[in-house]
Protein backbone atom coordinates (compact mmCIF):
# COMPACT_ATOMS: atom_id res chain seq x y z
CA UNK A 1 0.00 0.00 0.00
CA UNK A 2 0.94 3.48 -1.10
CA UNK A 3 1.60 6.67 1.67
CA UNK A 4 -0.15 8.84 -0.29
CA UNK A 5 -2.27 8.33 -3.55
CA UNK A 6 -3.95 10.89 -5.91
CA UNK A 7 -6.79 9.24 -7.90
CA UNK A 8 -8.41 10.74 -10.96
CA UNK A 9 -6.15 14.08 -12.24
CA UNK A 10 -5.20 14.70 -15.20
CA UNK A 11 -1.42 14.19 -14.83
CA UNK A 12 0.87 16.88 -16.79
CA UNK A 13 4.47 16.18 -16.84
CA UNK A 14 6.41 17.68 -19.69
CA UNK A 15 9.54 16.16 -18.25
CA UNK A 16 8.24 12.59 -19.61
CA UNK A 17 6.07 13.74 -22.37
CA UNK A 18 2.72 12.81 -20.41
CA UNK A 19 -0.75 14.80 -20.74
CA UNK A 20 -3.43 12.16 -19.29
CA UNK A 21 -6.22 10.95 -16.29
CA UNK A 22 -3.79 8.98 -14.26
CA UNK A 23 -3.42 7.74 -10.84
CA UNK A 24 -0.35 8.57 -8.89
CA UNK A 25 1.06 6.62 -5.57
CA UNK A 26 3.99 7.82 -3.51
CA UNK A 27 6.34 5.91 -1.06
CA UNK A 28 8.57 7.14 0.92
CA UNK A 29 8.48 10.97 -0.19
CA UNK A 30 8.91 9.77 -3.68
CA UNK A 31 6.79 9.08 -7.43
CA UNK A 32 6.51 5.09 -6.80
CA UNK A 33 3.98 4.46 -9.79
CA UNK A 34 1.87 5.85 -11.73
CA UNK A 35 -1.05 4.18 -12.72
CA UNK A 36 -3.78 3.33 -15.56
CA UNK A 37 -5.94 1.83 -12.86
CA UNK A 38 -6.91 3.44 -9.62
CA UNK A 39 -4.91 3.09 -6.45
CA UNK A 40 -4.71 2.34 -2.50
CA UNK A 41 -3.01 3.97 0.02
CA UNK A 42 -3.12 5.16 3.29
CA UNK A 43 -3.97 8.42 2.57
CA UNK A 44 -6.37 9.52 -0.27
CA UNK A 45 -6.45 12.51 -2.67
CA UNK A 46 -9.40 12.82 -5.10
CA UNK A 47 -8.11 14.89 -8.07
CA UNK A 48 -11.02 14.46 -10.03
CA UNK A 49 -11.46 17.45 -12.24
CA UNK A 50 -7.91 18.62 -11.37
CA UNK A 51 -4.20 18.67 -12.80
CA UNK A 52 -1.44 17.31 -10.92
CA UNK A 53 1.76 18.13 -11.81
CA UNK A 54 5.13 18.14 -11.07
CA UNK A 55 5.78 21.21 -8.60
CA UNK A 56 6.98 24.59 -10.00
CA UNK A 57 10.46 25.50 -9.81
CA UNK A 58 11.18 29.28 -9.70
CA UNK A 59 14.48 29.90 -10.39
CA UNK A 60 14.76 33.53 -9.91
CA UNK A 61 13.41 34.89 -6.65
CA UNK A 62 15.03 37.14 -4.01
CA UNK A 63 14.99 35.33 -0.97
CA UNK A 64 13.70 35.99 2.78
CA UNK A 65 16.15 37.06 5.37
CA UNK A 66 17.86 34.82 7.36
CA UNK A 67 18.47 36.80 11.22
CA UNK A 68 21.61 36.07 12.15
CA UNK A 69 21.12 36.50 16.17
CA UNK A 70 18.18 34.31 16.13
CA UNK A 71 18.91 31.70 13.36
CA UNK A 72 15.24 31.94 11.81
CA UNK A 73 13.73 33.07 8.81
CA UNK A 74 11.09 35.86 8.01
CA UNK A 75 9.21 34.13 5.34
CA UNK A 76 6.95 35.94 3.66
CA UNK A 77 8.22 34.93 0.28
CA UNK A 78 8.76 31.85 0.74
CA UNK A 79 4.58 31.47 1.72
CA UNK A 80 3.78 33.58 -1.53
CA UNK A 81 5.93 30.66 -3.49
CA UNK A 82 3.93 27.58 -1.74
CA UNK A 83 0.23 29.47 -2.21
CA UNK A 84 1.26 29.71 -6.02
CA UNK A 85 2.45 26.08 -6.16
CA UNK A 86 5.71 26.54 -6.29
CA UNK A 87 8.14 24.13 -4.35
CA UNK A 88 11.66 25.05 -5.34
CA UNK A 89 12.57 28.15 -5.46
CA UNK A 90 16.32 29.49 -5.91
CA UNK A 91 18.05 32.58 -4.52
CA UNK A 92 20.55 34.86 -4.29
CA UNK A 93 19.99 36.54 -7.60
CA UNK A 94 21.07 39.77 -9.12
CA UNK A 95 24.36 39.30 -7.71
CA UNK A 96 22.31 39.76 -4.40
CA UNK A 97 21.99 37.25 -1.67
CA UNK A 98 22.96 35.70 1.70
CA UNK A 99 26.91 36.58 2.23
CA UNK A 100 27.22 33.24 3.73
CA UNK A 101 25.45 31.00 1.64
CA UNK A 102 26.51 27.85 3.73
CA UNK A 103 24.63 28.71 6.82
CA UNK A 104 22.13 30.13 4.75
CA UNK A 105 21.51 26.55 3.68
CA UNK A 106 22.18 24.76 6.61
CA UNK A 107 19.39 26.73 8.47
CA UNK A 108 16.78 25.83 5.89
CA UNK A 109 18.04 22.39 6.46
CA UNK A 110 17.86 22.89 10.35
CA UNK A 111 14.49 25.09 10.15
CA UNK A 112 12.42 23.75 7.61
CA UNK A 113 11.51 26.29 4.72
CA UNK A 114 7.88 26.56 3.25
CA UNK A 115 9.80 25.31 0.10
CA UNK A 116 12.92 23.67 -1.12
CA UNK A 117 15.47 26.91 -1.18
CA UNK A 118 18.72 26.68 -3.33
CA UNK A 119 21.57 29.63 -3.88
CA UNK A 120 23.51 31.18 -6.24
CA UNK A 121 26.74 32.23 -4.99
CA UNK A 122 25.81 36.32 -4.88
CA UNK A 123 28.77 38.30 -6.82
CA UNK A 124 27.65 41.89 -4.90
CA UNK A 125 28.11 40.08 -1.68
CA UNK A 126 31.30 38.22 -2.75
CA UNK A 127 32.69 41.50 -4.04
CA UNK A 128 31.87 44.04 -0.93
CA UNK A 129 34.67 42.88 1.39
CA UNK A 130 37.52 43.93 -1.57
CA UNK A 131 35.55 46.89 -3.12
CA UNK A 132 32.13 48.51 -1.37
CA UNK A 133 32.34 51.30 -4.27
CA UNK A 134 29.91 49.73 -6.64
CA UNK A 135 31.12 52.03 -9.17
CA UNK A 136 34.35 51.82 -9.29
CA UNK A 137 36.63 48.94 -10.47
CA UNK A 138 37.79 46.27 -7.64
CA UNK A 139 41.27 46.38 -6.46
CA UNK A 140 43.62 44.75 -9.02
CA UNK A 141 44.85 42.21 -6.10
CA UNK A 142 40.92 41.33 -5.67
CA UNK A 143 39.82 38.99 -8.36
CA UNK A 144 41.80 36.67 -7.10
CA UNK A 145 40.26 36.33 -3.94
CA UNK A 146 37.40 36.27 -4.96
CA UNK A 147 37.31 33.98 -7.74
CA UNK A 148 38.32 31.78 -4.75
CA UNK A 149 35.94 32.73 -2.38
CA UNK A 150 33.59 31.58 -4.90
CA UNK A 151 35.19 28.56 -5.75
CA UNK A 152 34.30 27.20 -2.35
CA UNK A 153 30.61 28.71 -2.47
CA UNK A 154 30.29 26.50 -5.51
CA UNK A 155 31.91 23.65 -3.74
CA UNK A 156 29.46 24.08 -0.97
CA UNK A 157 26.64 23.57 -2.89
CA UNK A 158 25.34 26.75 -4.67
CA UNK A 159 23.76 26.33 -8.38
CA UNK A 160 26.25 28.71 -9.99
CA UNK A 161 27.44 32.66 -9.50
CA UNK A 162 24.48 34.90 -10.35
CA UNK A 163 25.60 39.06 -11.49
CA UNK A 164 24.20 41.77 -11.19
CA UNK A 165 25.98 44.28 -13.59
CA UNK A 166 23.27 46.98 -13.69
CA UNK A 167 23.80 47.31 -10.16
CA UNK A 168 27.74 47.13 -9.98
CA UNK A 169 28.49 49.09 -12.71
CA UNK A 170 31.83 49.61 -11.45
CA UNK A 171 32.27 45.23 -12.64
CA UNK A 172 35.03 44.92 -15.22
CA UNK A 173 35.42 42.70 -18.14
CA UNK A 174 38.41 41.00 -16.02
CA UNK A 175 35.86 40.82 -13.30
CA UNK A 176 33.54 39.04 -14.47
CA UNK A 177 35.41 36.97 -16.97
CA UNK A 178 37.46 35.38 -13.66
CA UNK A 179 34.49 34.39 -11.35
CA UNK A 180 32.22 33.03 -15.20
CA UNK A 181 35.44 30.59 -15.64
CA UNK A 182 35.19 29.40 -12.14
CA UNK A 183 31.59 28.40 -12.29
CA UNK A 184 32.73 26.90 -15.56
CA UNK A 185 35.22 25.26 -14.16
CA UNK A 186 32.48 23.48 -11.56
CA UNK A 187 30.21 23.07 -14.49
CA UNK A 188 27.51 25.38 -13.01
CA UNK A 189 25.52 28.33 -13.91
CA UNK A 190 26.14 32.17 -14.84
CA UNK A 191 23.12 33.80 -14.22
CA UNK A 192 22.99 37.73 -14.75
CA UNK A 193 21.04 40.76 -14.73
CA UNK A 194 22.47 42.35 -17.50
CA UNK A 195 24.61 45.38 -17.33
CA UNK A 196 22.10 47.71 -19.27
CA UNK A 197 18.36 47.95 -20.53
CA UNK A 198 15.83 49.22 -23.18
CA UNK A 199 18.16 51.14 -25.98
CA UNK A 200 21.04 50.02 -24.77
CA UNK A 201 20.70 45.94 -24.71
CA UNK A 202 21.56 44.51 -27.42
CA UNK A 203 25.22 45.37 -26.33
CA UNK A 204 24.70 44.58 -22.87
CA UNK A 205 23.55 41.09 -24.20
CA UNK A 206 26.31 40.43 -26.42
CA UNK A 207 28.32 40.56 -23.48
CA UNK A 208 26.91 37.87 -22.01
CA UNK A 209 26.98 35.80 -24.91
CA UNK A 210 30.90 36.47 -24.88
CA UNK A 211 30.55 34.74 -21.70
CA UNK A 212 29.06 31.67 -22.92
CA UNK A 213 31.67 31.38 -25.99
CA UNK A 214 35.15 32.30 -23.62
CA UNK A 215 34.35 29.75 -21.10
CA UNK A 216 31.78 27.29 -22.76
CA UNK A 217 29.45 28.37 -19.46
CA UNK A 218 25.81 27.90 -19.33
CA UNK A 219 24.84 31.50 -19.24
CA UNK A 220 21.33 32.68 -17.86
CA UNK A 221 19.86 36.15 -19.23
CA UNK A 222 17.71 37.00 -16.04
CA UNK A 223 14.14 38.82 -15.97
CA UNK A 224 14.33 39.36 -20.65
CA UNK A 225 11.25 40.85 -20.37
CA UNK A 226 12.32 43.81 -18.07
CA UNK A 227 15.53 44.00 -20.13
CA UNK A 228 14.13 44.57 -23.74
CA UNK A 229 10.66 44.66 -23.94
CA UNK A 230 10.87 48.26 -25.05
CA UNK A 231 11.48 47.57 -28.58
CA UNK A 232 14.03 45.26 -28.81
CA UNK A 233 12.68 41.87 -27.28
CA UNK A 234 12.53 40.39 -31.37
CA UNK A 235 16.14 41.47 -31.73
CA UNK A 236 17.49 39.76 -28.94
CA UNK A 237 16.09 36.80 -29.04
CA UNK A 238 17.12 36.60 -32.82
CA UNK A 239 20.61 37.00 -31.47
CA UNK A 240 20.11 34.54 -28.10
CA UNK A 241 18.89 31.85 -31.12
CA UNK A 242 21.79 32.60 -33.45
CA UNK A 243 24.27 31.89 -30.46
CA UNK A 244 22.57 28.63 -29.53
CA UNK A 245 22.46 27.34 -32.88
CA UNK A 246 26.56 27.90 -33.18
CA UNK A 247 26.58 25.60 -29.96
CA UNK A 248 26.21 27.90 -26.91
CA UNK A 249 24.08 27.12 -23.84
CA UNK A 250 21.63 30.16 -23.34
CA UNK A 251 18.93 30.25 -21.21
CA UNK A 252 16.51 32.85 -20.86
CA UNK A 253 13.95 33.63 -17.84
CA UNK A 254 10.51 35.98 -17.28
CA UNK A 255 7.83 37.23 -15.64
CA UNK A 256 4.19 38.06 -16.78
CA UNK A 257 3.82 41.73 -15.98
CA UNK A 258 4.73 44.67 -18.09
CA UNK A 259 6.00 46.53 -15.14
CA UNK A 260 9.55 46.21 -13.44
CA UNK A 261 10.30 46.44 -9.55
CA UNK A 262 13.84 47.33 -7.91
CA UNK A 263 14.93 49.79 -4.85
CA UNK A 264 14.65 53.07 -5.42
CA UNK A 265 18.40 53.81 -4.50
CA UNK A 266 19.55 51.18 -6.88
CA UNK A 267 21.49 52.33 -10.16
CA UNK A 268 18.78 51.52 -12.14
CA UNK A 269 17.00 54.82 -10.95
CA UNK A 270 20.08 56.95 -11.55
CA UNK A 271 20.15 60.57 -13.35
CA UNK A 272 18.84 59.88 -16.92
CA UNK A 273 16.21 56.80 -16.34
CA UNK A 274 13.27 59.21 -17.37
CA UNK A 275 14.89 59.67 -20.31
CA UNK A 276 16.12 55.79 -21.01
CA UNK A 277 12.49 54.52 -20.51
CA UNK A 278 10.76 57.37 -22.39
CA UNK A 279 8.40 58.40 -19.52
CA UNK A 280 7.81 60.88 -16.83
CA UNK A 281 8.06 60.61 -12.65
CA UNK A 282 4.69 59.28 -12.90
CA UNK A 283 4.84 56.11 -14.70
CA UNK A 284 6.92 55.07 -10.89
CA UNK A 285 4.76 53.49 -8.02
CA UNK A 286 6.21 53.60 -4.38
CA UNK A 287 5.57 50.34 -2.71
CA UNK A 288 5.86 50.82 0.90
CA UNK A 289 6.38 53.67 3.51
CA UNK A 290 4.04 56.51 3.75
CA UNK A 291 3.42 57.33 0.23
CA UNK A 292 2.97 53.06 -0.88
CA UNK A 293 0.54 52.95 -3.82
CA UNK A 294 1.16 56.36 -4.84
CA UNK A 295 3.02 57.57 -8.38
CA UNK A 296 5.69 59.69 -8.15
CA UNK A 297 6.17 63.55 -8.43
CA UNK A 298 9.98 64.43 -8.68
CA UNK A 299 9.55 65.65 -5.06
CA UNK A 300 8.12 61.96 -3.99
CA UNK A 301 11.05 60.38 -5.60
CA UNK A 302 13.72 62.25 -4.65
CA UNK A 303 12.71 62.44 -0.76
CA UNK A 304 12.24 58.40 -0.91
CA UNK A 305 15.79 57.86 -3.06
CA UNK A 306 17.23 59.78 -0.02
CA UNK A 307 15.49 59.01 2.86
CA UNK A 308 14.82 55.31 2.09
CA UNK A 309 16.91 54.03 -0.65
CA UNK A 310 15.56 50.14 0.05
CA UNK A 311 12.41 50.55 -0.75
CA UNK A 312 11.09 49.40 -3.80
CA UNK A 313 9.54 51.50 -6.63
CA UNK A 314 7.91 49.63 -9.69
CA UNK A 315 8.57 51.22 -12.91
CA UNK A 316 4.81 50.68 -15.25
CA UNK A 317 7.14 51.01 -18.30
CA UNK A 318 7.34 47.51 -20.43
CA UNK A 319 5.62 46.58 -24.07
CA UNK A 320 2.88 44.39 -23.25
CA UNK A 321 3.19 42.35 -26.50
CA UNK A 322 7.20 42.23 -26.04
CA UNK A 323 6.40 40.44 -22.65
CA UNK A 324 4.14 38.47 -24.58
CA UNK A 325 7.25 37.31 -27.16
CA UNK A 326 9.72 36.59 -24.65
CA UNK A 327 7.52 33.91 -22.43
CA UNK A 328 6.28 32.62 -25.67
CA UNK A 329 9.68 31.97 -26.39
CA UNK A 330 11.03 28.19 -26.57
CA UNK A 331 14.11 28.93 -23.98
CA UNK A 332 11.71 31.05 -21.63
CA UNK A 333 11.20 29.64 -18.12
CA UNK A 334 8.90 31.33 -16.46
CA UNK A 335 10.31 33.14 -13.06
CA UNK A 336 8.87 35.47 -10.78
CA UNK A 337 11.98 37.74 -9.95
CA UNK A 338 9.66 38.02 -6.69
CA UNK A 339 10.90 40.22 -3.86
CA UNK A 340 9.37 41.89 -0.75
CA UNK A 341 10.80 44.84 1.94
CA UNK A 342 8.88 44.93 4.86
CA UNK A 343 6.08 42.67 3.29
CA UNK A 344 5.56 45.17 0.68
CA UNK A 345 6.57 44.77 -3.23
CA UNK A 346 5.38 43.94 -7.03
CA UNK A 347 2.16 41.61 -7.27
CA UNK A 348 4.66 38.90 -9.30
CA UNK A 349 5.90 37.63 -5.67
CA UNK A 350 2.39 35.68 -5.12
CA UNK A 351 0.94 36.00 -8.71
CA UNK A 352 3.30 35.00 -11.50
CA UNK A 353 2.52 30.82 -11.61
CA UNK A 354 -1.21 31.38 -11.76
CA UNK A 355 -1.17 34.11 -14.34
CA UNK A 356 1.04 32.54 -16.66
CA UNK A 357 -1.56 29.90 -16.84
CA UNK A 358 -4.87 32.41 -16.32
CA UNK A 359 -3.67 34.93 -18.77
CA UNK A 360 -1.13 32.99 -21.00
CA UNK A 361 -3.26 29.69 -21.63
CA UNK A 362 -6.71 30.45 -20.95
CA UNK A 363 -6.90 34.46 -22.20
CA UNK A 364 -4.46 35.27 -24.82
CA UNK A 365 -3.91 31.45 -25.95
CA UNK A 366 -0.18 31.57 -26.61
CA UNK A 367 0.71 28.83 -24.89
CA UNK A 368 -0.94 25.53 -24.35
CA UNK A 369 -0.70 24.14 -20.96
CA UNK A 370 1.71 21.25 -21.23
CA UNK A 371 3.60 23.88 -22.98
CA UNK A 372 3.16 26.28 -19.60
CA UNK A 373 4.04 23.67 -17.08
CA UNK A 374 6.87 22.87 -19.23
CA UNK A 375 8.27 26.20 -18.52
CA UNK A 376 7.49 26.28 -14.66
CA UNK A 377 9.21 23.08 -13.84
CA UNK A 378 11.33 20.67 -16.38
CA UNK A 379 12.87 23.54 -17.95
CA UNK A 380 13.86 25.62 -15.47
CA UNK A 381 14.95 22.58 -13.51
CA UNK A 382 17.09 21.33 -16.23
CA UNK A 383 18.56 24.96 -16.28
CA UNK A 384 19.62 25.35 -13.13
CA UNK A 385 20.29 21.20 -13.44
CA UNK A 386 18.44 20.26 -10.07
CA UNK A 387 16.69 16.93 -10.04
CA UNK A 388 13.22 18.51 -9.74
CA UNK A 389 10.50 19.34 -12.32
CA UNK A 390 8.92 15.46 -12.74
CA UNK A 391 6.61 12.92 -11.97
CA UNK A 392 9.18 10.15 -13.32
CA UNK A 393 9.04 6.89 -10.57
CA UNK A 394 11.61 8.05 -7.95
CA UNK A 395 11.46 11.46 -8.09
CA UNK A 396 10.79 13.81 -5.36
CA UNK A 397 7.02 13.78 -4.53
CA UNK A 398 6.76 17.61 -4.61
CA UNK A 399 3.08 18.04 -6.56
CA UNK A 400 0.97 20.95 -7.40
CA UNK A 401 -2.50 19.99 -7.75
CA UNK A 402 -4.80 22.79 -9.05
CA UNK A 403 -8.53 23.64 -10.69
CA UNK A 404 -7.44 24.86 -14.27
CA UNK A 405 -10.90 26.42 -14.03
CA UNK A 406 -10.46 28.16 -11.28
CA UNK A 407 -6.95 28.89 -11.43
CA UNK A 408 -6.05 33.06 -11.67
CA UNK A 409 -3.59 35.53 -10.13
CA UNK A 410 -5.58 37.77 -7.30
CA UNK A 411 -2.61 40.10 -6.38
CA UNK A 412 -2.28 43.37 -8.02
CA UNK A 413 -0.43 46.79 -6.89
CA UNK A 414 -2.86 47.44 -4.63
CA UNK A 415 -2.80 44.44 -2.74
CA UNK A 416 0.55 42.50 -3.78
CA UNK A 417 0.31 39.55 -1.56
CA UNK A 418 -2.91 38.36 -2.00
CA UNK A 419 -3.15 34.68 -2.96
CA UNK A 420 -4.27 33.20 -5.98
CA UNK A 421 -7.27 31.03 -6.99
CA UNK A 422 -7.30 27.84 -7.78
CA UNK A 423 -4.47 26.15 -6.03
CA UNK A 424 -6.04 22.71 -4.28
CA UNK A 425 -2.77 20.92 -3.09
CA UNK A 426 0.74 20.93 -2.75
CA UNK A 427 2.87 18.30 -1.55
CA UNK A 428 6.42 18.45 -1.31
CA UNK A 429 7.92 15.12 -0.83
CA UNK A 430 4.75 13.69 -0.13
CA UNK A 431 3.52 15.61 2.75
CA UNK A 432 0.62 18.24 2.25
CA UNK A 433 1.64 21.28 2.60
CA UNK A 434 -0.94 22.94 1.01
CA UNK A 435 -4.39 21.73 1.66
CA UNK A 436 -7.92 23.20 -0.11
CA UNK A 437 -6.10 26.59 -0.86
CA UNK A 438 -4.74 26.83 2.60
CA UNK A 439 -0.89 26.24 4.28
CA UNK A 440 -1.17 23.51 6.29
CA UNK A 441 2.69 23.39 6.89
CA UNK A 442 5.49 25.22 6.07
CA UNK A 443 8.50 24.03 7.33
CA UNK A 444 8.99 20.96 4.79
CA UNK A 445 11.17 22.56 2.37
CA UNK A 446 14.91 21.51 2.53
CA UNK A 447 17.99 23.19 0.94
CA UNK A 448 19.26 22.10 -2.70
CA UNK A 449 23.09 21.47 -3.48
CA UNK A 450 24.33 20.69 -6.50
Amino acid sequence: MFDTVINNGLVIDPANRIQSQLHLGISRGAVACLSAAPLSGARVIDAAGLAVAPGFVDLHIHEDALDETTGKFDVKIFDCMLRMGVTTAIGGNCGIGPRDSAAYLAAADRNGLPVNIGLFAAHSEIRTPYAADNYGPAPDDAVGKMAADLDAQLAAGCVGVSFGLRYVPGTTAKELHALAAVAAGHKKIVAAHARDDAGYVVEAVKELLALAADHKAKVQISHIGSMAAFGQMEEVLALVDAACAAGLDIGLDCYPYNAFCTSIGSATYDPGFLERYGIGYDAIEITGGKYRGQRCTQAIFDEVRAASPETLAVAHVMRDREVDIALAHPRAAMASDGILVDGYGHPRAAGSFPRLINQYVKTKKLLTLHEAIAKTTVLPAETIGINKGSLAVGSDADIVIFDYDRISDNADFARPLTPPAGIEWVLLRGEIAVQKGEIVNNHLGKAVRI
